[in-house]
C-alpha cells in the first residue's frame, strides 16, 4: 500500500531542507572571532569553515545520490542527519583549525544526503500543483534555515565562537521528528535516456492548468522528441552561477559589517554595534526571512509567470541588491539591499527546483538530485576561491558586492532572451484549441 504523508510529514521534510542552504554557514557570523583565535591563518582559510562542507557535498553529491536510487532515501536522509549533528557540532570541541576543517568536510557528506534526499521524496510523496507548492514551500524553509541558523549563530558568537558550532545539534532533533513521520516511498523503475513520457516535459504553472482543464491541447511532437539532459545542464550550470554569487553574504558579509560600523562611528558606541556577529547573523536572517516570505507564495506567482521570466526577475533582483550594498555606507541601506536579495533568493531555489523535477525522470531522481546537490555546493565552494583574485582587484568589500553584481546582470540578460524566444516560439504555434 502506498505510503500517503500526513502534514507532519511535510513538517519534517521541510525541517531537513532548512538545512541545506545554510548548513555549512552557520557559523558565518563567527568568522571574524575564529580569525582572531587563530591569528597564524589566513582569512581565506579560515573561510573554508563555511566553503569546505560545499566541496564534500561536490565529491560526494552523485554518488549519495544514487545510493538513494538504490537503497532507499529514509535510510540515506536518516544517516545523514545523524552525520550533520555529529560533524558539526564536533567544532565545539576541537582545538586546532585543522581539526574543525576535518569536521566540515564530513559535515558535508551529511548536507550532501539531506540535499539528494529531501527534494527526490517530495517528487516521491507528491505531483502536480501540489508539488510546485511543496517545492514553493522547501524554498521557504532553506530562507527560514537561514533566518534560524544564522540568527542563533550570530548570537551564540557573540557569546563564544565555539558555542556557535552547538547549533548543529538541532539536526537530532529533526531526525527523531523523520524516523517517526515517514515510510520509504514505492517508485516505478524506468530508463532514463530512452524516456518519452509527459515527465519529460512536464509544465507548471499557468501552462499546467490550462492541459489539465483541456484548454490546450498537448504537443506531440514536442513530446516525443524533447530529452531533458540539456535542460537539467542549464539548471545546474545556473544553480551553480547562482551559489557563487550568493555566498558572499554569509562569507563577507560579516566583514563588510563592521567596516560600515567605522564608517558610521558606531563601534565605540556599545550595545548591539558592539556585537559585530550578532548584527551580522541579523542581517543574514533577514535575507532568510524574506526568501521565506517568497518561498510561501512563490505557487501563486508560478501561475501566472513563465519560469524563465521568474529568473530574470530573480537576477535583476540580485543585481540590484548586490549594487546597493556595494554602494552602501549606512546600516539602514544594507537592511534594504539584503531584502532585495532576500527577494531574488527566493525565488531562484524553488524556480529552478520546479524546472528541475519537471523534466526529471522518476527512476533517476535520485541521481539527478545528486547532481542538483553537487552544483549548489560546487558554486559555494568556487564562491571563495573566486573572491580571492577578485577582491584583489577590486579591493575592498563593497568593491566585491559591486563586481558580482555585473555576473548577476548577465544572467539577466541571458533569461531574458530566453524568455522572449519563447515567446516568440508560442505566438507563432497555432492558437489553443479550446471547448
Amino acid at each position: 500500500m502506498k505510503f500517503q504523508p500526513t502534514k507532519w510529514t511535510l513538517v519534517f521534510l521541510l525541517a531537513s531542507a532548512m538545512l541545506i542552504l545554510m548548513g555549512g554557514a552557520a557559523v558565518a557570523p563567527a568568522l571574524p572571532l575564529i580569525s582572531e583565535a587563530f591569528p597564524d591563518c589566513s582569512e581565506a582559510l579560515v573561510s573554508l569553515i563555511v566553503t569546505l562542507p560545499s566541496l564534500a557535498i561536490a565529491i560526494t553529491g552523485f554518488f549519495i545520490g544514487g545510493l538513494s536510487d538504490r537503497i532507499g532515501r529514509l535510510p540515506i536522509l536518516s544517516a545523514s542527519l545523524l552525520i550533520f549533528s555529529v560533524a558539526g557540532a564536533s567544532g565545539f570541541f576541537l582545538n586546532s583549525l585543522p581539526a574543525i576543517l576535518a569536521g566540515r568536510f564530513i559535515l558535508g557528506i551529511g548536507i550532501a544526503g539531506i540535499t539528494t534526499t529531501t527534494t527526490a521524496l517530495i517528487t516521491d510523496y507528491y505531483s502536480g500543483m501540489t508539488r510546485t507548492k511543496v517545492l514553493g514551500y522547501q524554498g521557504a524553509s532553506m530562507g527560514a534555515g537561514v533566518l534560524i541558523l544564522e540568527t542563533s549563530g550570530g548570537f551564540l558568537a557573540g557569546i563564544s565562537w565555539r558555542l556557535s558550532f552547538l547549533i548543529y545539534l538541532i539536526g537530532l532533533v529533526i531526525l527523531i521528528g523523520v524516523l517517526a513521520t515517514m515510510k520509504e516511498p514505492l517508485r516505478e523503475q524506468k530508463t532514463f535516456l530512452h524516456e518519452s513520457t509527459d515527465k519529460s516535459t512536464a509544465e507548471t504553472g499557468k501552462d499546467a492548468i490550462q492541459r489539465e482543464k483541456g484548454l490546450i491541447k498537448p504537443n506531440r511532437k514536442r513530446e516525443s522528441n524533447t530529452r531533458p539532459v540539456c535542460e537539467i545542464l542549464s539548471v545546474y550550470i545556473t544553480l551553480f552561477l547562482s551559489m557563487v554569487m550568493f555566498f558572499l553574504l554569509p562569507t563577507k558579509l560579516p566583514y563588510l559589517i563592521p567596516d560600515i560600523l567605522t564608517t558610521m562611528d558606531l563601534s565605540e558606541t556599545g550595545g548591539i554595534f558592539a556585537n559585530p556577529a550578532l548584527l551580522s547573523g541579523m542581517f543574514l536572517g533577514v535575507v532568510g526571512l524574506v526568501s521565506a516570505l517568497m518561498g510561501v507564495f512563490y505557487w501563486k506567482i508560478a501561475v501566472h509567470m513563465h519560469k524563465n521570466l521568474i529568473l530574470v526577475l530573480t537576477y535583476f533582483m540580485l543585481c540590484a541588491g548586490f549594487i546597493t550594498l556595494g554602494l552602501s555606507h549606512s546600516l539602514p541601506v544594507a537592511g534594504i539591499a539584503v531584502v532585495i536579495i532576500g527577494i531574488g533568493n527566493g525565488l531562484m531555489i524553488p524556480t529552478l527546483l520546479n524546472w528541475l523535477t519537471s523534466v526529471t525522470p522518476m527512476a533517476v531522481m535520485g541521481r539527478i538530485m545528486g547532481g542538483y546537490s553537487v552544483s549548489l555546493n560546487l558554486g559555494q565552494f568556487a564562491s571563495s576561491l573566486i573572491i580571492v583574485p577578485v577582491f584583489a582587484v577590486v579591493g575592498t568589500y563593497s568593491g566585491l558586492y559591486l563586481a558580482f553584481s555585473i555576473l548577476a546582470a548577465l544572467l539577466t540578460v541571458v533569461y531574458l532572451i530566453a524568455y522572449l524566444k519563447t515567446r516568440a516560439l508560442n505566438l507563432a504555434e497555432p492558437s489553443p484549441v479550446r471547448n
